[in-house]
């Protein structure tokens, strides 16, 4: 298995899953929160709708999120559910973001499009909330679930009419379980738990590692790991979430997100960050960090912080820092229990986990604000929702 994993990541695909299928989203991409109040703003004032919506029944505001687009209307949305990836209802981040799967692997980018689309077709087909299908919200987890099964079933391998199937099928079931999910989680966004669990539910079944090599090689210190493996581990950590292993995917990435928002991409750099620092602080294995397996689940706990809390005080800054290395924790716990007694990855749990623990440590309190915390009304990007918060 670890010489598969070897094999792989010298051709450019995502690498050593046994390690990545122990963490590997998001979700993430999250469940946009958008309110169910009325627009009667300009259409410029339209425009920035929120980027997730809660419950997955989106205000006006997201059902406005074509206008002003040239883009056939299943393009723009199958564009912005590559984005809601990463909390960017935008479909010029989705494009980068396409291109960045596109340059290291053309069949995982293939098929993430073919369960963006799947998705997003089959919630419009079942009449599904208009504005959350417009946002890009019925289609991102779609997309992950292409990128997981390109990696997880397939490993590459040129059979297309069954992985094109398969995808669509899964696809079109992330959309049904998120609506599913949307009636059920009245208490906390729904990540990327559609994606976790359409892609568990049939990795149970194959147990992509039951045959996996007992063996696993002598761990290498991090302390072995050169400036040049540091900066590429950094940028992998960005690119694992959506299962690869390429720095140039992951700058093309973070530059979709910076696109969205400056202080997005800074967060996504900082979660993938503190996972690499928490890696050495806990003895990683170098080809673990190297390869981004220790940043993705932090980076998108640390994007899930700056979407959802308005950048008020150091608060939301230490919630996304604390949120991040104890992502970075349970992703490590949680890799020992899925892959070796379930033998298939933890996904995106990890993030989806302590996100929530970060969501509910607000909204539970009895002012809505804990520490200095406090909730935005209308998630969006940092910049909106504080320019939302002194426009009061």
């Amino acid at each position: 298995m670890w010489r598969a994993c070897q094999l792989a990541a010298r051709a450019g695909r995502p690498s050593c899953r046994r390690l990545h299928l122990h963490s590997s989203a998001s979700l993430e991409t999250a469940a946009p929160v958008i309110s169910s109040s009325s627009s009667s703003s300009s259409k410029a004032r339209r425009l920035q709708a929120p980027v997730f919506a809660r419950h997955c029944s989106a205000a006006p505001a997201a059902a406005s999120s074509e206008e002003g687009s040239s883009l056939p209307p299943l393009v723009d949305q199958s564009l912005r559910g590559f984005g809601q990836v990463v909390f960017c209802n935008s479909p010029a981040s989705g494009a980068l973001i396409g291109l960045g799967l596109l340059h290291v692997n053309p069949w995982l980018a293939g098929l993430a499009g073919v369960g963006c689309v799947s998705a997003t077709v089959t919630a419009r087909l079942a009449g599904m909330e208009a504005g959350s299908i417009g946002a890009g919200i019925m289609g991102y987890n779609g997309a992950l679930v292409g990128c997981c099964f390109s990696v997880f079933l397939l490993g590459g391998a040129p059979m297309i009419e069954p992985a094109i199937l398969a995808t669509a099928a899964g696809g079109a079931a992330s959309a049904f379980v998120t609506a599913a999910l949307g009636k059920v989680l009245t208490s906390v966004p729904q990540w990327t738990l559609a994606f976790n669990a359409t892609a568990l539910a049939v990795l149970l079944f194959v147990r992509p590692f039951a045959d996996a090599e007992q063996e696993v090689p002598p761990s290498t210190a991090v302390s072995a790991l050169s400036a040049a493996d540091w900066g590429t581990a950094l940028l992998t950590g960005v690119s694992q979430i959506f299962l690869v292993n390429d720095p140039f995917s992951g700058a093309l990435v973070l530059a979709g997100i910076a696109a969205y928002s400056p202080l997005m991409a800074a967060a996504a750099l900082a979660g993938s960050l503190l996972g690499l620092g928490t890696a050495v602080a806990t003895g990683a294995d170098a080809a673990e960090v190297r390869n981004g397996l220790w940043g993705f689940n932090p980076a998108l706990t640390c994007l899930a912080v700056s979407v959802f809390f308005v950048p008020l005080g150091i608060s939301p800054l230490v919630l996304a820092c604390g949120g991040a290395v104890a992502t970075a924790l349970l992703t490590a716990y949680m890799k020992d229990i899925f892959g070796s007694v379930l033998q298939v990855p933890s996904l995106t749990l990890p993030f989806c986990a302590v996100a929530s623990a970060c969501y509910l440590l607000a909204s539970r309190s009895p002012s809505g604000a804990f520490g200095g915390l406090r909730l935005a009304a209308r998630p969006h990007s940092p910049e909106e929702n504080l320019r939302a918060v002194r426009a009061l």
